[in-house]
């Protein structure tokens, strides 16, 4: 078998003399086309660097709700991987899943437990056992709270961890100057 030199063969070989016209060329913008290489260079770099811009190396575990305006504070450390309750002016929620209403439990001044809350963080401390056999439970849990939130409420869920085990309560800051 011959060797060939390499060269444009898109379409040389449909025996169709439209095909091949178009393929020739013959005066019309011909049917081979080249990728334009600069453009898809500066492409390729331009989305290099966002990712490279966007990308964490400390992981990032908690993203800031929209309607949530946290506290800020000087003095803070990186925070673990546990689940977070998140408190804003309608809801609670435990990892993006309602957990009770805020008006609700701001409504009441007596300390009460939040049941859905309590059961939830039950199962996690459950499932966070039979995956880790032989470590001892850290019993952590991110609240992540509106700075307007009634301290009844925030009190409610604290008491609510605590119930279920997890008594090691973290709050989610803004870190303002410091380190």
């Amino acid at each position: 078998m011959p060797i060939h030199k390499p060269d444009r063969v898109l379409l040389h070989h449909v025996p169709l003399k439209f095909v091949r016209s178009k393929v020739a060329g013959g005066g019309r913008k011909s049917m081979d086309s080249q990728i334009p290489l600069v453009p898809f260079i500066d492409f390729l770099i331009t989305l290099v660097v966002f990712l490279l811009s966007s990308f964490s190396a400390s992981g990032e575990l908690l993203s800031q709700r929209p309607n949530l305006v946290m506290p800020n504070a000087t003095n803070a450390i990186d925070l673990e991987l546990a689940p977070i309750v998140a408190i804003d002016a309608r809801v609670v929620t435990l990892d993006g899943r309602r957990m009770a209403d805020t008006p609700t439990l701001a409504a009441n001044a007596g300390l009460e437990r939040i049941e859905q809350l309590v059961s939830d963080l039950e199962t996690l401390r459950r499932n966070w056992s039979i995956l880790h056999a032989r470590e001892p439970f850290p019993g952590t849990v991110i609240v992540q709270a509106d700075r307007s939130i009634d301290f009844r409420v925030i009190k409610k869920v604290m008491f609510s961890a605590a119930q279920a085990g997890y008594t090691n309560i973290s709050f989610a800051v803004n870190q303002t100057g410091g380190d």
